[in-house]
């Protein structure tokens, strides 16, 4: 069971080619990183891979089916997407925002809000479930989308395992909350669930992925463990930074220290 994009092109304006044969492979339980300068493609290839975006030429598949294929509600059971931007118009209370993604579910009330109170748990936002989203700070109403996707996915689904995609989930957090994401994706991974993210951070990608693919303007350059990818001679290439790899002091992965 997988999400699969295979020999992907995009071109979103005439003569500029965003995604140029990019073939990508998630599979349940995997934490896989999409690393690479700013117009690299990254998160061009998350929306290809959600369904957002369509590919000029090459397929996505969710399970061995076309992306296109499945029925909304169906497709939303399985796949989340947190992208950058957020727009929500109306005045919800952040329980309300994250009990929007129960929607695609017919589990009824009691377990859909016992799911939302998790989700607000793990994401640290028990004491804010009543304050409305635009009265809480940026980062706050991050974790709130942080939630609602993680609701949206939470349970086990017969139609297969479910996929999460997210795009700079860590930008707008500070240190403890990025920490608190990250450990929630490794969780959720035990869980089964593919993990498919955009961070800017190597050393976050380093410590928290299980593959990292490296994009240098709209192709894919290599993929692989963290070790394989993240050397100083792929940095100083495709990022034009110095930098010192070496053994992580306390956790099983490389360390990035630029000069």
């Amino acid at each position: 069971m997988s999400l699969t994009g295979e020999r992907l092109q995009l071109q979103l304006a005439p003569g500029r080619v965003t995604l140029d044969g990019v073939s990508v492979r998630l599979d349940a339980g995997e934490v896989l990183a999409l690393i690479g300068q700013n117009g690299a493609g990254k998160s061009s290839l998350l929306n290809v891979l959600s369904g957002e975006l369509t590919a000029n030429t090459g397929r996505v598949r969710l399970h061995d089916k076309p992306i296109t294929d499945w029925r909304g509600e169906d497709r939303a059971r399985l796949l989340a997407v947190l992208p950058q931007q957020h727009s929500l118009n109306f005045a919800f209370r952040v329980a309300e925002v994250v009990a929007l993604g129960r929607y695609p579910h017919a589990t009824g009330k009691r377990r859909d809000d016992a799911i939302v109170a998790e989700a607000m748990e793990v994401c640290e936002l028990t004491d804010l479930a009543q304050r409305n989203i635009h009265e809480i700070s940026g980062g706050e109403r991050q974790r709130v989308h942080l939630a609602r996707v993680l609701a949206q996915i939470w349970d086990a689904q017969p139609e297969g395992h479910r996929f999460l995609l997210l795009d700079e989930p860590a930008a707008s957090l500070d240190l403890h909350h990025q920490q608190m994401l990250f450990q929630a994706v490794r969780g959720f991974a035990r869980r089964g669930v593919g993990v498919v993210l955009v961070v800017h951070d190597l050393n976050l990608a380093a410590r928290y992925a299980d593959r990292v693919l490296l994009l240098d303007q709209g192709r894919a350059v290599c993929t692989g463990r963290p070790a394989e990818v993240l050397t100083a001679t792929n940095i100083q290439q495709h990022f034009g930074l110095s930098v010192t790899v070496q053994p992580h002091p306390h956790h099983d992965c490389p360390l990035i220290i630029s000069h």
